[in-house]
């Protein structure tokens, strides 16, 4: 009885051990970080909304599916610290899973993950106008909510064919039983070479009452890449403006969204 015992209390010890030396592991470093200065607001009254900030974003790998494990978080400017990190996967053709929700990503996370797939912008051309369409999806918690986007893309090389100036127009449907649609257009500058949008500019509003006033705009600007080899490509963008939080004096200038 007492043997018993004893090799019980010392499983139980070695279980314990092994938790610990778990909980003591140090995860391992990304394979690639991006940060984007992001701003989200009424598209109606540019400048004058409460999100924005700092968005980190961490390509931790590729998972056993074949999808890009990304992980992100955003930093708004009035909070003590970042929000919560969100883990999803990103798979070539822009479809994202994100499988372990709450948190859910932010509205400019939603925008920026299907940008990062590998094959979004590979019909784009540097030497010649090129057209497209994009279909992907966007799940949450295992498929319970999913979204389908679908979006004609117009890309036009430019510097050369350095970059990409891509035009975007597209709807948006959530399969979930709300069924609610919704209109996007946006307008992207990528970066072929280091296979990362540059900046954003994209507008969603719901449909059917579809207009200014009921549009929401998001704006994203590369500001740190740990993989960047041409530096000049991020130093070279205007420096990004944040929001103001109340609109100008009667009279003074309209503040502008931090892309032109």
């Amino acid at each position: 009885m007492k043997h018993t015992e004893g090799n019980a209390m010392k499983q139980l010890g070695m279980l314990l051990a092994v938790l610990l030396a778990l909980a003591g592991e140090t995860p391992a470093p990304p394979v690639r970080h991006l940060e984007y200065a992001f701003a989200t607001y009424p598209t109606a009254v540019p400048n004058h909304g409460y999100y924005n900030g700092t968005m980190s974003v961490d390509i931790l790998g590729t998972a056993p599916d074949g999808g890009m494990l990304v992980r992100t978080s955003d930093w708004w400017y009035y909070t003590l610290r970042p929000r919560q990190a969100v883990e999803c996967e990103v798979y070539a053709s822009g479809d994202v899973h994100c499988d372990s929700v709450p948190p859910y990503p932010s509205d400019s996370a939603l925008v920026l993950l299907p940008l990062l797939a590998q094959n979004f912008f590979s019909h784009g051309s540097p030497v010649a106008a090129a057209s497209w369409q994009q279909h992907y999806t966007v799940s949450f918690n295992k498929g319970t909510f999913v979204t389908d986007v679908s979006m004609n893309l117009d890309a036009t090389p430019k510097g050369d064919g350095k970059f990409l100036l891509v035009k975007s127009k597209g709807e948006i449907q959530q399969r979930d039983r709300r069924e609610h649609y919704a209109s996007e257009e946006g307008t992207f500058v990528y970066y072929p070479a280091e296979a990362v949008p540059l900046t954003i500019h994209d507008e969603r509003g719901h449909l059917p009452t579809n207009s200014i006033y009921t549009r929401t705009s998001v704006d994203l600007r590369l500001t740190k890449d740990s993989a960047a080899t041409d530096a000049a490509a991020i130093q070279g963008l205007p420096p990004v403006q944040f929001q103001v939080t109340k609109p100008p004096a009667s009279g003074g200038p309209t503040p502008q969204p931090i892309l032109p």
